[in-house]
């Protein structure tokens, strides 16, 4: 029979009432210590005992709470109860839940992305040199001053860099990457990077943008391995590309994982991509 009803039992222990619920007594004294339900009274024996107002208390208390509705959120409702504040909090509630929908969905577009990419480098042409017309590309960028180039400067300045990108993104739909300054690139100084960078993605990204890494004509080349023990063998290759087609460096190079250490021990498994601006010999 329920609690409301009875006429030889008026009141109910933290446990009974908690039972009538299905909640640990835990619960009951945890409401109780956050102010949002005291007892009728507390007897001499130091049991808390309940009554019917406690018990509808509870019921809305266990609603709210069913919502996901804050303790400090439902002890303000209960002090001061209306329609226009019982409105206010499922709206307010509504909201949320709609931002985590649209949060849960990038994070979805997120894991295919990186996904796709995992799937595409099994069929990757490795070694070769491809010729291709980019489109301006909108950057997050973080400059290596040439002191800090190498050691444990570089590792901090990288590590305040993908902080702030992955305050922003998922960290694998845009992955980080260096720069490699066309200087050293071509110069065979492979060792040091003079910028990291991060994709940013179009207009309105979440990722802002700082830099933007200009369109035009580049070559490009896939290497398996770690890029510092294979940077000469792609040089070579490049630089043969652009013997045989009248062509020259025009900016710095782009380096961009898409099989690293997130997925495998062994280095020799990596796959990088490497990427430079070109221009007709005798053009600048």
């Amino acid at each position: 029979m329920g609690i409301i009803n009875m006429k030889e039992k008026k009141y109910y222990t933290a446990g009974e009432l908690a039972r009538l619920f299905n909640i640990p007594k835990q619960t009951m004294l945890y409401y109780d210590k956050m102010g949002i339900l005291k007892p009728e009274f507390v007897a001499e024996n130091g049991y808390r005992y309940y009554s019917t107002p406690q018990y509808l208390t509870l019921e809305i208390i266990l609603f709210l709470r069913k919502m996901d509705i804050s303790v400090p959120d439902i002890h303000k409702f209960l002090e001061n109860r209306s329609r226009d504040n019982i409105l206010r909090i499922l709206d307010r509630r509504k909201e949320e839940c709609l931002q985590q929908i649209d949060q849960a969905r990038r994070l979805i577009h997120s894991l295919d992305t990186y996904r796709n990419t995992l799937e595409r480098s099994q069929s990757l042409p490795l070694n070769q040199v491809l010729l291709q017309n980019y489109h301006d590309c909108r950057m997050f960028l973080t400059p290596i001053p040439k002191d800090k180039r190498g050691g444990l400067s570089t590792i901090s300045i990288r590590a305040r860099h993908v902080r702030e990108a992955f305050s922003h993104c998922f960290c694998k739909e845009k992955p980080t990457g260096w720069v490699i300054s066309e200087d050293d690139f071509f110069h065979h100084r492979f060792s040091h990077s003079s910028a990291v960078v991060t994709k940013s993605g179009p207009p309105g990204s979440d990722l802002p943008c700082n830099y933007v890494r200009p369109g035009g004509l580049y070559i490009s080349l896939h290497i398996q391995g770690a890029y510092f023990h294979h940077g000469q063998d792609s040089l070579e290759r490049m630089q043969d590309f652009m013997d045989k087609n009248g062509l020259i460096p025009d900016g710095d190079v782009f380096l961009f994982p898409i099989i690293s250490y997130w997925v495998t021990n062994n280095p020799e498994e990596y796959i990088n991509s490497l990427s430079v601006k070109v221009v007709p010999a005798g053009s600048k």
